[in-house]
């Protein structure tokens, strides 16, 4: 007794069968549509894939093309030690021999990423630098290069605030250091940069740069 193939019903005679000619020929017409579907859908693919060096946007290939591209968007900050946002150079703070307070700058950043900050300095005893995220609104309000002399701002605890904090100890004798930082920031974000500690001598802010490029560097 005759069988069926899974696929597409092709007869398979039994061993008890008589061969028959119109068996064999409806086999062979559905071997042959089926061969010619497949092969046109092939053709299709083909089709859309394209070939390399396709321009249009109708293949693959054309659309992979480099003018098909969507164009680099900066929507990130990468650090930059060359692309200079912000600088102060050749400050004196005046500190006397009590403590010192100072607010250097306020930055909103607009997009997420990592900026690059430098500060090389004069001083001696140990000194703060603090990156706020958050502040009293008369310090958020004040100008560059604000001194508050040997008191902290009302309600402005580094201890509370810093969102970040580095210890910069230049010894009971005065000297020179440099001092670089990269750091991440979020976009929409205020952050205001702020020196204090003991310095005993007047501190010299000989260069303080913050860097960042809207697209990666090479």
């Amino acid at each position: 007794m005759a069988t069926f193939t899974e696929h597409y019903d092709l007869i398979k005679p039994g061993t008890d069968d008589y061969y028959d000619v119109a068996d064999f020929n409806e086999n062979m017409d559905a071997i042959d549509t089926q061969l010619y579907q497949a092969e046109q859908d092939m053709a299709g693919v083909s089709e859309k894939i394209g070939n390399p060096g396709d321009q249009g946007e109708d293949t693959l290939f054309g659309l992979l093309h480099p003018d098909n591209q969507p164009k680099e968007t900066a929507d990130f900050y990468h650090y930059s030690k060359t692309d200079i946002k912000k600088q102060i150079q050749d400050w004196t703070i005046q500190a006397d021999s009590g403590m010192v307070y100072t607010k250097i700058t306020t930055i909103r950043m607009e997009k997420n990423g990592t900026i690059y900050i430098k500060l090389h300095m004069k001083a001696k005893s140990t000194i703060e630098f603090c990156v706020f995220d958050k502040v009293i609104s008369s310090v958020f309000d004040a100008p560059d290069k604000t001194t508050y002399g040997n008191n902290m701002p009302s309600d402005l605890n580094p201890a509370d605030f810093p969102w970040f904090n580095c210890p910069m100890g230049f010894g009971s004798s005065a000297s020179t250091k440099t001092y670089e930082w990269i750091i991440p920031v979020i976009a929409g974000v205020d952050y205001t940069f702020f020196l204090y500690g003991g310095p005993g001598m007047n501190i010299t802010v000989t260069d303080f740069s913050i860097g960042y490029t809207d697209t990666k560097e090479a």
